[in-house]
């Protein structure tokens, strides 16, 4: 009596394509290279925050600088972190089968979560712009 095979199990998920696994994978390669160049500018900038804290603290102050690298720092991580999530839901949908949606739908949301980051700084960074030139231009008309 021979045992016939279960059936193979498909999902109503979208798989991807030979091609399109290939796209993605070497998306999901050049990804986790930025993710682990970005982590390590972040613990470069840790250490010249510790650094540049200890000196301002034996200085009595001048914490500017190392606010500066602190937040450089946390900025590096988050963007290293979140982009190191996204390549490794990238990964997934090449590794594995019947959860390529999934995976993708992660990979998203880490990627909203970066460029949500990344705009709110462009945004404060750009209000700073403005504030920094009406300052000066005051400062100008008043002088």
């Amino acid at each position: 009596m021979s045992a016939t095979p279960p059936p193979e199990f498909r999902s109503g998920q979208y798989e991807f394509t030979a091609d399109q696994n290939r796209t993605i994978n070497a998306l999901a390669g050049a990804m986790e290279v930025v993710a682990t160049l970005m982590k390590l500018v972040g613990v470069a900038f840790l250490a010249f925050f510790g650094l540049t804290l200890l000196q301002a603290a034996q200085a009595g102050g001048g914490y500017g600088a190392a606010v500066g690298l602190g937040a450089a720092m946390l900025i590096c991580l988050a963007v290293g972190l979140w982009t190191g999530g996204a390549a490794r839901s990238f990964r997934r949908i090449v590794e594995t089968q019947n959860r390529d949606v999934w995976h993708l739908m992660n990979a998203l949301e880490s990627l909203h979560k970066m460029y949500s980051l990344v705009r709110t700084i462009a945004l404060a960074g750009l209000a700073l712009l403005v504030i920094g030139l009406a300052l000066l231009a005051f400062d100008r008309l008043r002088g």
